[in-house]
């Protein structure tokens, strides 16, 4: 049984319709999105004990968020929103794959005042069966709109797809060191769900997850994603982190390790860091770059 309380649930209930939406095709919606399409909502602010128990399951210190929110929470009221915009495309959404996530920080987001959020999407590119899309995520408050943004960089696979060998790239080679570790349980799927509403069955049943691409349960790309960042160094003073998810992390998994290079200074004065996320046999998970 995951350790996230099943009472949860009840922040879930914008996201856990969407998917509904997304699977049941009874449920969808038609209308064809054929250019920018964006949604502007104001939100109430996280309720406290799910900003508790979603900063535990990610592994930061507590003391770290306790008067403002993780940057990578933007999951919990931004991907109901993503849903939204993505359903009126008319695209399938059952072939959607998250390919990684790119987040600015102006400054942090308080904890305990409503939220500002404007969801933009974008279609980059279609082609070869292949639809590459990107949506912006700005959330701020009523004073400051857009204290973070959060891109998610997403691959619409459609039926007629083939996979060509190219298509992921080889890693850049660094002199890499261990900033950190953590370790997946086989329901840690399970209670990302509960803490984010995003309930793909290939995250927590393993009939599902055997079914899929991956053969077996896999962590959601967010939830690698909100573990690697929280074993970040002085997480306090990032201004943008971009990484690409290369592979997904199986449930339960091995010890993965957090790894970064030596900082490149920029012409602005800031630090471009090379980071990794590897795993069994030097597997490279996640990739990507933080400024400080």
């Amino acid at each position: 049984m995951s350790q996230v309380p099943l009472h949860l649930l009840r922040y879930q209930l914008p996201m856990i319709w969407g998917v509904m939406q997304a699977f049941v095709p009874p449920l969808r919606r038609f209308s064809h999105h054929t250019g920018h399409g964006s949604l502007k909502r104001q939100i109430a602010a996280p309720a406290d004990t799910l900003v508790n128990h979603y900063v535990a399951w990610s592994g930061a210190d507590p003391q770290r968020y306790g008067d403002i929110l993780p940057p990578h929470l933007f999951s919990q009221w931004g991907i109901p929103l993503v849903t939204d915009l993505l359903l009126q495309t008319g695209y399938a959404l059952t072939g959607i794959i998250n390919q990684g996530v790119t987040i600015t920080i102006h400054d942090q987001l308080p904890r305990r005042q409503p939220l500002c959020v404007e969801v933009t999407l974008e279609s980059v590119e279609e082609a070869e069966g292949r639809i590459r899309l990107s949506a912006h995520i700005s959330t701020g408050t009523v004073e400051q709109p857009a204290l973070q943004v959060a891109t998610l960089h997403m691959l619409l696979i459609q039926p007629s797809y083939k996979r060509r060998k190219g298509d992921i790239k080889a890693p850049a080679q660094h002199d890499w060191h261990s900033v950190g570790q953590w370790q997946a349980a086989a329901d840690d799927g399970f209670g990302f769900a509960l803490l984010t509403g995003d309930f793909n069955p290939i995250h927590w049943i393993r009939a599902a997850g055997k079914r899929s691409p991956f053969r077996q349960m896999v962590l959601h790309g967010f939830g690698m994603f909100a573990r690697s960042y929280e074993q970040l160094p002085n997480v306090a003073a990032l201004t943008e982190i971009d990484v690409r998810f290369l592979r997904p992390v199986p449930l339960p998994s091995c010890m993965l390790s957090v790894q970064c290079a030596e900082p490149i200074e920029q012409a602005d004065g800031q630090q471009h860091v090379p980071l990794r996320l590897i795993g069994q046999g030097n597997k490279v998970h996640m990739m990507g770059h933080c400024q400080y």
